[in-house]
């Protein structure tokens, strides 16, 4: 490590790290995520820009010599802590340090796959969570009386935003973009569907009853979209199932995997077989070059980097596998559903909407399901792309040495001939104990399993990834596959399998001895924890742990950062006040004597009584009143009604009517 040219550079970080180390001190118990920041910052001071998920990693399983365990199994103090820095430093920076390309590897894969699905998972979550207040809003409603219709309209239009979110994309959307032709042919179909008149039965219902409505809607809504794509006539901003297909490519995704597939098979097979040739002898005797014990100790590192890389492209394969078979059943089903509605409908101006609509919901439920796995295989892709791209960082294959021997090694039917399997004796395994359907069997003695006395045998859940722990403790931590066709070997509740017919004798009689070599060669090897699935017995250096912990976490760094000044400053005056213009200056200058000349005088006033300060004196303006309205009166003419003749001498009576124009006269 000192020789290295990284070396000199760590020494000095450590003598400048007092300070920082007194800080952690004064927080008491460290956090290992503490310790991981100071591992991040130490390693970017050296140059090195490490992601957060390898840094909890790496100093996760940093072991303790005193206890034999991980530090992060107990409390860190100070001292601890430092350690563990300093450890993980060199683990990640040391150029030759076996291990650390697997950890790589394992945490940037499963950092990745965190992200995607932390991604995935919160766009759902910003639809669902508009959905469901558009929903609640909706389920809560009551109206005022029957005939509120500008509540009845409010409550329509809630219902026609409802849909904008649920019908315009296969998954719901967060906020609905704007689009005319898509708006006019949710509102169309709306209308169809659900007419303004349903709504006062609609406010009747309870809250579920509305929900389940809605959602139905929904559906129908959507699946009517649907059938216009398919006959040419709407469907806009909907992405076409087939198009979905051929832009992911599947099939050229899926032959990928396997070309990979079985690349890393044949380079694993090498690995395992020219491990297995340095460590037997040859039929002929010793062989004339073999590899050093750094070699070979390189060789086992590598293959165990390898069974990881094929464990993810085992993975990539069945999932992509399963969710194009899904996915073309899906489009199957699409297609045979849309020709059977446009047979149903035909040109017929009007359906049934009892055969009509659940026909139009069947096909948005397998829309919607087929757009499911299209996301799940896009996701797919993006991980195949991960490991393309950490294949170019890190990618060993077998020395020259190694397959130069391998070549000159004696094989029979693609399987090797070495001097120990000619003296292998043939064990009978159906000594070994079998089941008996007891209560609590397998838990403290080892029973076998076959095809003939368990009828599960083929969903038993395989322990340690399918991998044979005998070969693993007594080969050095060899890692190769076991074969289910010996049996599966039940003991406390795991279920394991092996690569030899000795190699299950072996492991019934003493299944404790190999369980506890592997948990300590997990503690000399920390990439074996992940590689195996033993994250039951590593909690503290779990990587799904570390990797929810991490996923979508913004880290703040501290780092030392620099920025280019002017060697001499020029200093600059600039007087606001200055004036170029004589004449401006002329007239300033006769203005200002012209004041001197005047006399102020102040006055106390009812609305400045409060004020003391004459420079904060204001008038309020005016009151003025406006007469916006005239009043008029009229002036009728006074009838008047006399009767003449009914005094003196006798006459005929007469009636007289007099009319009175009362005009006003001027004031006296």
């Amino acid at each position: 490590w000192r020789s290295t040219p990284v070396g000199c550079t760590w020494a000095l970080w450590r003598r400048g790290s007092g300070r920082r180390a007194r800080a952690l001190a004064a927080m008491g118990v460290i956090s290992v995520q503490t310790i991981s920041k100071e591992l991040m910052l130490a390693c970017r001071q050296l140059g090195h820009v490490v992601p957060e998920a390898l840094a909890t990693l790496v100093a996760s399983t940093v072991i303790n010599t005193n206890s034999g365990t991980f530090y992060a199994e107990g409390p860190i103090d100070e001292t601890d802590a430092k350690a563990v820095v300093e450890e993980a430093a060199k683990r990640i920076l040391a150029i030759g340090h076996k291990g650390i390309h697997c950890l790589k590897l394992q945490a940037s894969y499963e950092h990745a796959f965190a992200e995607t699905e932390h991604q995935s998972q919160k766009q759902h979550l910003e639809a669902k969570a508009a959905e469901d207040r558009s929903v609640n809003w909706i389920a809560g409603f009551t109206a005022r009386f029957d005939q509120d219709f500008s509540t009845l309209t409010g409550l329509y239009k809630r219902i026609y935003q409802f849909l904008l979110l649920r019908c315009t994309s296969p998954q719901g959307v967060a906020r609905a973009e704007r689009d005319q032709a898509v708006e006019r042919e949710v509102a169309a179909a709306l209308e169809s569907v659900f007419p303004r008149v349903g709504l006062r039965s609609f406010v009747a219902l309870t809250g579920p009853e509305k929900t389940a409505q809605l959602q139905e809607l929904a559906g129908i809504v959507l699946g009517i979209r649907l059938f216009n794509q398919h006959c040419k006539k709407g469907g806009t901003g909907l992405p076409t199932l087939d198009g979905a297909f051929e832009q992911l490519r599947a099939d050229e995704l899926l032959e990928g995997v396997q070309r990979e597939v079985d690349e890393v098979t044949e380079l694993c097979k090498q690995f395992s077989d020219a491990i297995m040739v340095a460590r037997k002898p040859a039929l002929a005797g010793e062989w004339p070059k073999p590899p050093t014990e750094e070699e070979t100790e390189q060789n086992r590192s590598d293959l165990l980097y390898h069974r990881q890389y094929l464990c993810y492209l085992l993975n990539l394969q069945e999932d992509t596998t399963s969710c194009i078979e899904r996915l073309r059943n899906d489009q199957h089903s699409l297609s045979e559903e849309l020709i059977a509605l446009e047979a149903l409908v035909g040109g017929r101006v009007s359906v049934p909407k009892e055969h009509v609509y659940p026909r139009f919901d069947g096909i948005a439920r397998v829309y919607r399901n087929a757009f499911q796995e299209v996301q799940l295989l896009r996701v797919r892709s993006q991980l195949f792309g991960i490991l393309q791209e950490l294949r170019k960082g890190y990618f060993p294959l077998l020395p020259r040495a190694s397959m130069e021997m391998l070549a000159n090694a004696p094989q029979k039917d693609g399987a090797l001939l070495l001097l120990d399997d000619e003296q292998d004796e043939p064990i009978d395994l159906d000594a070994l104990p079998a089941p008996t359907g007891a209560e609590g069997e397998g838990m403290t003695t080892a029973v076998r399993l076959t095809v003939d006395n368990t009828p599960d045998f083929l969903q038993l859940p395989l322990d340690f990834q399918g991998f044979c722990v005998h070969t693993l403790v007594t080969q050095q931590r060899l890692l190769v596959p076991g074969n289910p066709a010996f049996g599966v070997i039940k003991y406390a509740g795991r279920y394991c399998v092996f690569a030899t017919e000795c190699g299950c004798a072996d492991f019934c009689d003493a299944p404790d001895r190999y369980f506890s070599s592997v948990r300590d060669m997990c503690y000399k090897h920390p990439e074996l924890i992940h590689l195996l699935r033993v994250h039951e017995d590593f909690p503290a250096a779990s990587l799904q742990t570390i990797v929810q912990g991490t996923a979508s976490s913004q880290a703040v760094l501290q780092a030392d950062a620099e920025t280019e000044t002017p060697l001499h400053f020029q200093e600059t005056n600039i007087d606001k006040s200055y004036e170029w213009n004589e004449w401006k200056m002329r007239r300033d200058a006769l203005h200002m004597a012209d004041i001197k000349r005047k006399a102020t005088s102040t006055t106390q006033t009812a609305l400045s009584h409060l004020r003391r300060e004459t420079e904060t004196q204001v008038y309020l303006p005016k009151e003025i009143a406006t007469n916006t309205t005239v009043s008029k009166g009229t002036n009728p003419p006074r009838l008047k009604k006399y009767h003449r003749f009914l005094r003196g001498e006798p006459q005929p009576m007469k009636v007289a009517e007099i009319s009175f124009d009362l005009k006003p006269g001027p004031p006296r």
